[in-house]
């Protein structure tokens, strides 16, 4: 049978409406998946950018485990901050951390592991004695270390020290000619030496004699012991020697141990003066309001300062963590920002090499009426030393 012209008009009108609805239905699910998509049809999404990494190997256990501690808060702190707007070149950072407990073998190997993570940079790395084991590590790596704990000079000597360390503040040497030159003025002009036996107190004892001796005047030394027997063997020496003041050598537990059982000998006025790496809770914790006379090299502005723009931005930065304020931990904030802008200055290239590249020509951490500079070619961006004294609530007064 013949089809009627009517039925094929029928059947192909029905055909042209599947297909109509076909194109229809197709191009609503275009339209529903560009709308699900940012932008335009031709839109992609586009994946988040990749982190910075920079990395810490420091004592998180041990008796040294405060300054791990300490460090990290401080710079955890003061990265949040950094995070919030937008990172560095709109990349986030990241800090990668793992315990030595401040055993030097432990520390190197810690180096390797944290190279193989892909770091730009170390930072905040902790002790004289890991540095020593460290630096050759970091020479062989190509990888950038800036800010350690160790102010001691062998690090910094041409002999000593390696072109992938940056130091962030004044060496030991720097602190013992400020005590040299400022103990006097106040009338203390009697000085006795008391070292802790360890890599920290045998450099440390370099730089302070270099500072105290002089020509026809003998600077009395005592040895710190590592017992009972020997603290108190070394707390007669002293006291025989009549010091106006102490200048002590020590880090760690030794050091407030010493000032503890030294003042109960000799009383409360008898003074000691100590490097700014031995300040903080290791400190003011097992001295509490005993602490009140200590005298302490200032490096950096004081955490408790309300004048210095460094101290109020890292204050604000510690009151968001939920962090109460230390000496450690505003050097750990200092070189972790000092790091932010080394990262910076290297421009797109955040690799080991670019951030070498960046301090060998030099940077800058401008906070107005604090700074931290890196002059091209130099390893040493900061020199800054004045006097402080702890109250008795565990803060200072420069």
């Amino acid at each position: 049978m013949i089809p009627s012209t009517r039925h094929i008009a029928r059947h192909a009108a029905r055909h042209v409406a599947r297909h109509i609805t076909r194109r229809l239905a197709s191009g609503l699910a275009l339209a529903l998946t560009v709308c699900a998509l940012p932008g335009t049809a031709r839109a992609q999404a586009q994946p988040a950018a990749a982190a910075i990494t920079l990395g810490t190997t420091a004592p998180f256990s041990g008796p040294f485990a405060e300054y791990g501690e300490e460090y990290r808060k401080g710079a955890d702190a003061c990265l949040a901050p950094v995070n919030a707007a937008g990172g560095v070149r709109g990349r986030p950072l990241r800090i990668a951390y793992l315990d030595d407990a401040y055993d030097a073998p432990r520390a190197a190997a810690n180096l390797r592991t944290l190279a193989g993570q892909g770091v730009a940079a170390f930072v905040n790395l902790v002790g004289t004695g890991p540095m020593l084991a460290m630096q050759p590590v970091l020479d062989e790596l190509k990888i950038p270390a800036i800010g350690t704990s160790s102010g001691a000079d062998v690090l910094r000597t041409p002999e000593g020290a390696s072109p992938w360390v940056v130091h962030t503040k004044a060496s030991n040497g720097d602190e013992f000619a400020g005590f040299a030159r400022m103990l006097p003025t106040i009338g203390m002009t009697r000085i006795a030496l008391v070292v802790q036996d360890n890599a920290f107190g045998k450099a440390g004892l370099a730089s302070a004699l270099k500072a105290f001796q002089q020509p026809g005047q003998t600077t009395p030394v005592v040895n710190l012991g590592q017992d009972a027997a020997g603290m108190e063997a070394a707390i007669a020496q002293v006291r025989q020697a009549e010091p106006h003041a102490v200048v002590l050598i020590a880090a760690g537990t030794a050091a407030p141990a010493f000032i503890a059982q030294y003042r109960q000998a000799a009383g409360a006025s008898a003074r000691v003066a100590v490097l700014n790496v031995v300040g903080g809770r290791v400190l003011t914790g097992q001295l509490k309001e005993q602490v009140a006379g200590i005298l302490t090299a200032v490096l950096y502005p004081s955490p408790w300062t309300g004048t210095r723009r460094a101290a109020r931005e890292y204050q604000a930065a510690m009151a968001e963590a939920g962090q109460e304020l230390s000496l450690l931990s505003m050097e750990g904030c200092m070189n972790l920002r000092f790091a932010v802008a080394a990262l910076r200055a290297a421009g797109d290239d955040a690799s080991p090499a670019g951030v070498r590249r960046a301090l060998d020509r030099g940077v800058v951490l401008d906070l107005g009426d604090f700074a931290l500079r890196l002059a091209p070619g130099s390893r040493v961006a900061s020199r800054h030393m004045s006097l402080g004294i702890y109250r008795a609530n565990g803060r200072l007064t420069e």
